[in-house]
């Protein structure tokens, strides 16, 4: 997961404290092969807090291993999706963070370099 971090010259790399996968919510239209006139899917967010807002004041919302496969389940109303955003998301106190440069935005640019820690400018 990345976010702007506090200067335009860097991003923020944000991992799992425990190095787990990250499973982020999101909501779209499937079967994605198929033409529906509304392509695509949008990451659902959450309010930054705890230490976050410093970065950006939104973030994604990262769900627990255990809640992915209900919310992609195709009978998963969107009143149970509510309650597994609010129950299921990981806090803040799950991730690691620090800056990296702004170049790991860029596909052309490649390599264990790009998530290295930088200082800021």
């Amino acid at each position: 997961m990345e976010a702007r971090g506090a200067t335009k010259n860097s991003l923020t790399l944000f991992t799992h404290k425990e190095k787990e996968p990250l499973f982020f919510a999101a909501i779209g239209n499937a079967p994605y092969g198929k033409d529906h006139g509304h392509e695509g899917f949008v990451i659902v967010t959450a309010a930054s807090n705890k230490g976050m807002v410093d970065i950006h004041d939104r973030r994604p919302l990262v769900l627990s291993a255990d809640a992915v496969r209900e919310w992609l389940s195709a009978e998963t109303t969107s009143e149970r999706a509510q309650e597994i955003a609010h129950e299921a998301a990981l806090p803040e106190k799950d991730f690691t963070w620090h800056p990296v440069t702004a170049k790991v935005g860029n596909i052309h640019n490649q390599g264990e370099a790009l998530i290295k820690e930088i200082k800021p400018d």
